[in-house]
């Protein structure tokens, strides 16, 4: 399970700093659907480019989870670092507050988070296959296996 930092003593100056693998595909992917949720309130930053300027945050705990860092130290990380960029959000905006208050929500995102990390390569190959290769410009994919999935276990119950 990856580690939950608090704080940092090298925050960054003017505005939150999301640290992500810059060499993972999901990542990237991803992160381009938040930098559109969060507009340019948030800087996006591969690790392997701001690792250094963080004395107090070994390179392994990049590794392992994305780090929202706030301008006060404080670290949000992994699901909640997701969540955290759609706290404004008319849709998706609890998330980041069911996360800070509900036990059951936290430890599920965490197990979650955790298998996707373990996971970033089928991940990103079943969100390009979800959304379409452009993140910025979803299609509606996710429609036809939802249906597909659901005649698949119709097909399963009239048979047994």
């Amino acid at each position: 399970m990856f580690h939950k930092l608090s704080s940092t003593q090298y925050p960054p100056k003017s505005k939150p700093l999301m640290v992500y693998d810059g060499n993972c595909g999901f990542c990237k992917y991803w992160i381009l659907k938040w930098k559109r949720a969060t507009g340019n309130a948030v800087e996006y930053k591969p690790y392997q480019e701001v690792a250094t300027q963080f004395k107090d945050i070994s390179t392994h705990h990049f590794q392992e989870a994305v780090r929202f860092i706030q301008t006060d130290g404080i670290i949000v990380n992994g699901p909640d670092a997701a969540y955290i960029t759609y706290k404004d959000d008319m849709k998706f905006g609890f998330l980041h507050r069911w996360y800070r208050n509900k036990k059951w929500f936290t430890k599920l995102s965490d197990i979650a988070y955790q298998w996707i990390a373990d996971n970033r390569t089928f991940m990103y190959k079943l969100s390009l296959r979800l959304y379409g290769k452009n993140p910025l410009k979803p299609k509606k994919y996710w429609l036809n296996y939802l249906l597909a999935i659901i005649l698949f276990l119709i097909s399963l119950i009239y048979l047994l």
